[in-house]
């Protein structure tokens, strides 16, 4: 990973951007990042976030942004953002933060410094310089605290500055430094030693007269505002001046070019305003042809602070930025508005180019027709444009050189069409808009341009609607409309361009009605068309290019958008795409790579792909036929059932659940983390699908239900609330067929489903039904064993007793080691209360009878409960022993109520051992891996050893706190702990 604090905050994966989204999230990265590899503590990142008055929710709050960016950064294990007792600690590397790679090349640039090693001074300040995007932290509120390390670091770089400034004068170069110096006495008018160097660099380029002035003009500034005289460097700057000889140039030609410029940067620094350090003669046309600024625009500073200090970098070639992104999002209203601004930085001129790359009705220009354009407004094409592109560009360079010209390159199609068009010398500036991103563009800054923010899609609604609060103010009286009709337009620049004409030219349409037109999505495209202003246009040209290539990766991101929009799921994989377009995966990824290149679609995760919402509902029109459609959507099922096959078996391996399924070939087999990674990426995919299978007219639960069923072991370890969902789904369909297997497998997955929520009724309800239709003799036993386990959270001990007695009997005649483990467990903590001695015997004999299948959930759950079983006998060193039996390889083959028991059984035995610290570790941790599954039951379980662990620490107001929240999330819950919860907070 690579993290930016020199600037706007960033991450990057050293592949893409990590974008970390929302203030409070940004926040949080930033205060870690300030106090990287070292514990900050819960009131310190409170603090931060929500100022001296935090929300009663914040903790909670906090964990889940924690989550959230852990996610972000590919650290869902927390190896890299840990919990510690008293609050987080982010781990980095000192190459993954610039703001130490940047404090490393200042201590070696010193070092330098002072050994008088001059081209080391160069390469070390280079490489501070180059680090510095612009001012530290610049997005983020000053609760995050950097105020003082971003003081610092300002003053590192001018430190750096003026140590390379002295490299360039001791090697000879007085030339080099006088634009940025003069840029910079303007910028730090009391800073002495950059004007000592000025007036050095100005002496030794032959401008005498010029240094003289410089050193004037700062000791009248230093007398008046702060009554003293200049330092000792500025004078011994001085009297070297006036005991020197006037320095000329060694030839001629030089001493005409050197002067020139010495004089103009002379000028820049004691005259106001200043003059350009480069300029054009008299008798040469300054071309100013940029277009009007689009009165539309808004929002996009930091874009625009971006694009400035990209485009005005004074290094030795000319700074080129790409501005890409999707269709409409506002490229070229961006590039102009740039443009505008930088005029008095370009005084030789502003060229500006329409390349036509994606323009309705008309071919992108050709290079050599480009440069036809550009050269006469140079003045360079008085004998005729060169006939080759070749020539013609090399006219082009030769008038840009010596110039501060800027280029303005709008809607390129390709870099083809672009490369001939850039200047070679430095002092100009390139600025493309394209779909494209040009990434093979070498030395450029590559921006994605994104949609716009909430807040600026509503400005810009009501600069387009042209509402005022004389005839009726959008913003006072339809606000909450109006941020759904932004949010309906995907804060998409051009569609809000469109629903503000629509209100525009309907004085009297309320904005919730045109919100409504647009909540159809099969219509809203229609609804953003006004005259020559269309999305569905707009996108027709990048799909119509790609599906008209003459290439096959641009063929297949054609076919792979089409079924994109067949499937309508929320993201895509190179895998699922393979299958339903039949190619092979590298295809596929080939594809949606090039999908992304044109803006299409977006990586929001490594090898996840995601379209707009405005290109969603266009690649929705794109298959029309329906046997098409569903042709992509049964292939799209066969993977997935491929898929969750392949999951259960690398699971739950021998199950009677397996033994049903289809064999998996070895080549085809995952791993448990490869299972488990493909069911978290491709769940919320499963669960869209099954939903769209119920409005076909072909989808029958015969073809559904193994689907859902081959998810069970998947779901025991990854529980999520949407399981019930799915499930009641596959019912449905099953009722509706007549399929009663189906509906005895969806009755038994719902009522797991509401058993580890903690709602014991509904479960027990479930499993009566499940048990009336269910035919199949080991399924009817591995019921009868749940519904068992439901009774004895219930406390109806004796109904208990005798469900689970008779599955093991049943077990036990059918030779099934695995129901009989699963028995023996569950009778082992029926009985656990009243005598905890006869539980371990039968904890004992359940790990007997896995150990003789392999069956390691059962071995893991056996342990566990025989560490309670221990605590009960107030024996915590040896509960404390089983429980980390159970860690390593066979735990992460556990459930995860099972997995949340033990390390809530690790932290109640350390409680009770005295390591409260070690305990509050655990309990944080858990807390963290909680938080994203939003599992109340687990979470509420172990805010109650919170609390318990606060209390012995002394801390009675926390520990409140927590069992406060344990109780909110166990509201629904029918659990012994909520009585317990009640009590203490009772007794206080």
């Amino acid at each position: 990973m690579r993290f930016g604090l020199l600037g706007t905050l960033t991450a990057h994966d050293g592949v893409a951007d990590r974008p970390v989204q929302g203030p409070k999230a940004r926040t949080l990265l930033a205060v870690l990042l300030l106090n990287a590899d070292r514990p900050v503590s819960l009131d310190r990142l409170l603090d931060a976030l929500w100022g001296d008055r935090p929300p009663a929710t914040a903790e909670a709050s906090l964990r889940n942004l924690v989550s959230r960016l852990r996610r972000t950064l590919g650290d869902e294990d927390g190896q890299r953002l840990r919990s510690t007792p008293s609050g987080y600690q982010l781990s980095l590397t000192d190459d993954e933060l610039d703001t130490r790679q940047f404090e490393a090349a200042i201590r070696r640039a010193r070092s330098a410094h002072e050994a008088g090693d001059l081209s080391a001074v160069l390469a070390e300040t280079a490489t501070a310089l180059g680090l510095w995007r612009g001012e530290p932290l610049a997005d983020l509120p000053e609760a995050a605290g950097g105020g003082a390390a971003a003081e610092q670091w300002r003053e590192s770089r001018l430190q750096a500055l003026e140590w390379r400034f002295d490299a360039e004068l001791g090697l000879g170069r007085p030339h080099a430094p006088l634009p940025e110096l003069t840029r910079l006495v303007r910028e730090h008018p009391l800073r002495e030693v950059f004007h000592a160097q000025l007036m050095l660099a100005l002496h030794l380029t032959g401008s005498r007269a010029r240094a003289l002035e410089v050193h004037q003009r700062l000791r009248t500034a230093l007398i008046e505002e702060l009554g003293i005289e200049p330092g000792p460097t500025v004078r011994a700057a001085h009297q070297r001046i006036l005991a020197e000889p006037p320095t000329e140039p060694s030839n001629p030609a030089e001493q005409a070019e050197q002067s020139a410029e010495a004089a103009e940067a002379a000028k820049a620094a004691t005259e106001a305003p200043p003059a350009p350090a480069a300029t054009l003669s008299a008798d040469r046309p300054r071309p100013s042809q940029l277009p009007l600024v689009s009165p539309y625009f808004v929002g996009r500073q930091e874009q625009l602070a971006t694009l400035r200090d990209a485009l005005t970098d004074t290094s030795e070639q000319p700074a080129i930025v790409v501005v890409s992104g999707l269709a409409g999002v506002g490229k070229s209203a961006l590039a102009v508005r740039c443009a505008t601004d930088l005029r008095g930085e370009f005084p030789d001129g502003q060229l500006f180019l329409n390349l036509r790359g994606a323009t309705p009705g008309l071919t992108p220009l050709t290079a050599h027709a480009a440069l036809t354009a550009l050269l006469p407004a140079l003045d360079a094409a008085r004998g005729g444009v060169p006939e080759d592109t070749d020539g013609a560009a090399a006219l082009l360079r030769t008038a840009l050189a010596g110039t501060r010209t800027l280029l303005v390159l709008d809607d390129a199609a390709d870099l083809a069409q672009v490369r001939p068009l850039l200047p070679t010398a430095p002092g100009c500036a390139v600025l493309v808009t394209s779909r494209s991103p040009m990434h093979a563009l070498d030395h450029a800054l590559h921006l994605r341009l994104d949609v716009l923010s909430e807040h600026d899609g509503i400005a810009l609604v009501e600069r387009a609607a042209g509402r005022t609060s004389a005839d009726r103010s959008v913003v006072a009286i339809e606000r909450t409309d109006l941020a759904r009709l932004v949010r309906l337009c995907g804060r998409h620049p051009l569609a809000l361009r469109i629903a503000g004409a629509r209100l525009a030219a309907r004085r009297t349409l309320p904005v919730r009605h045109l919100v409504g037109r647009l909540e159809e999505h099969e219509d809203r495209l229609d609804e953003l068309e006004l005259d020559d202003l269309s999305i569905r246009r707009s996108l027709a040209l990048t799909y119509d290019s790609l599906r008209g290539s003459a290439r096959r990766p641009d063929v297949r991101a054609a076919a792979a958008l089409a079924a994109i929009g067949t499937l309508d799921l929320p993201d895509y994989s190179a895998p699922l795409l393979a299958a339903v377009l039949r190619i092979t995966p590298a295809q596929a990824a080939t594809a949606l790579d090039r999908l992304v290149e044109v803006a299409l679609l977006d990586e929001p995760r490594p090898d996840r792909y995601a379209p707009h919402d405005l290109v969603r509902d266009y690649a929705r029109e794109l298959v029309p036929d329906p046997a098409d459609r569903t042709g992509h959507v049964r292939a799209a099922l066969d993977w997935y059932r491929s898929l969750t096959v392949r999951m259960a078996f690398a699971l739950d391996p021998g199950s009677a659940l397996t033994r049903e399924l289809p064999p998996v070939a070895p080549a085809d087999q995952l791993d448990h983390e490869g299972a488990l990674a493909a069911g978290d990426a491709e769940f919320g995919n499963l669960l869209l699908l099954v939903e769209q299978l119920t409005a076909t007219n072909w989808a029958t639960s015969a073809e559904v239900s193994p689907l859902a069923r081959a998810l069970f072991p998947y779901l025991r370890v990854r529980p999520h609330a949407d399981a019930l969902r799915m499930n009641g789904i596959v019912q449905r369909l099953a009722v509706r067929d007549g399929d009663l297997a189906a509906q005895a497998y969806a009755l038994n997955s719902m009522a797991h489903a509401h058993y580890s929520a903690g709602r014991n009724v509904p479960a027990l309800e479930l499993l009566d039904a499940c048990l009336a239709v269910a035919e199949d003799p080991d399924f009817r036993r591995r019921a009868l064993g749940h519904r068992g386990l439901v009774l004895s959270d219930m406390r109806r001990v004796e109904e208990a007793m005798a469900s689970l007695q008779e599955v093991l009997d049943l077990a036990v005649r059918a030779g099934d080691d695995r129901d009989q483990a699963s028995a023996l467990v569950a009778l082992g903590n029926l009985v656990e209360a009243e005598d905890p001695h006869l539980a371990i015997a039968y904890h004992h004999r359940a790990i007997d009878a896995a150990n003789r299948c392999g069956f390691e959930y059962a071995t893991v759950a056996a342990l566990c409960n025989i560490g309670f079983a221990h605590l009960r006998l107030d024996d915590p060193a040896e509960a404390l022993r089983h429980f980390e039996q159970t860690t390593g390889s066979s735990l992460r083959i556990a459930s995860w109520q099972i997995n949340t028991e033990v390390w809530r059984g690790r932290a109640e035995a350390l409680r009770r051992l005295g390591r409260l610290n070690d305990a509050l570790t655990v309990v944080r941790q858990l807390l963290d891996q909680a938080a994203p599954l939003q599992d109340a039951l687990v979470t509420g379980t172990f805010q109650h050893t919170h609390g318990l662990i606060l209390r012995d620490l002394g801390r009675p107001a926390e520990a409140r706190a927590a069992w406060r929240s344990a109780l909110e999330r166990l509201s629904t819950a029918d659990h012994p702990v909520v009585g317990e919860l009640r009590d203490l907070l009772a007794t206080g």
